[in-house]
């Protein structure tokens, strides 16, 4: 209805419709879910506590048991609260890396140096190979990529049971497979490497812009020609960063499984070990920190110009 001759019409008052709405409050938890926390973390206490059910763990005797475990691993890997201590290590470590007859010298032809190279270079290959195999089973392991029902069904099944496997699984059934060397760890991180691709490729795919796809086959376009036009380049810097935090786990990965026989510094890392020689182990452990630390901070920075 019009207003009545000679008054103006009511006009929403400014500061009503400013008022910012209120968002709606998050529901509490339920009293099920809460209960089931508390009894989760009872039962955990309970069963991990110096009980007949439990497996040893007394957080209050952790200290002690460490300490008292073994003196000499404690004073060569851990005992950095000595000032004497870090002197004479600094000292260590000076006359280890200058000196050209030393067996812990950085150099392609000492132990350390050569198994740091080749676990540099078992993370590459297994990071360039895993990827290339993931990004096709990554497209057919969502709903949208699959052609159908059951290649979708069996190749999701496929990466669940290879997720499933742990990469030291992989690399002892690789070393008996292949024999011992960079070989089985290549083999054992490129099937970690298309587990972890792979998962988190597809879960990008299912969450994509269909509108590409759909004029895609509007067009006349095929099922393979209209993923590969037209989803493929949406997902490709996301695929390019699961890759490069694919690498950055190999590149620890490769370190545990060379104590399997997979190559790597694990393999120079055990020969130390089973030596008793604890000062060579936290060696190997600095330097490898450092390269790590390394590399995450240069894949860190290429992956925020991907996404």
């Amino acid at each position: 209805m019009s207003a009545p001759t000679g008054e103006r019409p009511r006009r929403p008052s400014p500061v009503a419709s400013a008022r910012p709405q209120r968002r709606p409050r998050k529901p509490p938890p339920q009293p099920f879910t809460l209960l089931g926390l508390v009894g989760l973390a009872a039962f955990t206490l309970v069963t991990a506590w110096d009980w007949v059910l439990g497996i040893g763990f007394n957080p209050i005797a952790l200290p002690g048991e460490l300490a008292d475990s073994n003196p000499a691993m404690v004073e060569g890997l851990f005992n950095i609260t000595d000032a004497d201590w870090r002197a004479d290590y600094a000292e260590l470590l000076r006359t280890h890396f200058t000196d050209p007859d030393s067996p812990w010298l950085l150099s392609l032809d000492s132990r350390i140096g050569s198994g740091l190279v080749e676990t540099v270079q078992i993370a590459v290959l297994a990071t360039l190979v895993g990827a290339a195999v993931s990004l096709p089973l990554a497209v057919l392991n969502s709903r949208l990529g699959a052609p159908n029902r059951t290649t979708h069904a069996v190749i999701k099944t496929l990466n669940n049971i290879n997720r499933a496997i742990p990469d030291v699984i992989w690399a002892a059934l690789f070393v008996v497979l292949v024999s011992v060397g960079a070989l089985p760890g290549i083999l054992a991180l490129t099937m970690f490497t298309i587990g972890v691709v792979v998962k988190l490729t597809s879960d990008v795919v299912d969450g994509v812009d269909l509108g590409p796809v759909e004029a895609a086959r509007a067009a006349g376009a095929s099922h393979a020609a209209a993923m590969r036009t037209a989803l493929v380049p949406q997902i490709l810097p996301s695929f390019a960063s699961f890759s490069l935090y694919a690498f950055e786990l190999n590149l620890r990965g490769a370190a545990v499984l060379g104590f399997v026989g997979a190559g790597g510094i694990g393999q120079a890392m055990n020969y130390y070990w089973s030596q008793l020689d604890f000062e060579a182990v936290s060696v190997i452990i600095f330097v490898y920190l450092v390269l790590v630390v390394i590399v995450e901070q240069v894949s860190i920075s290429v992956r925020r110009r991907l996404v």
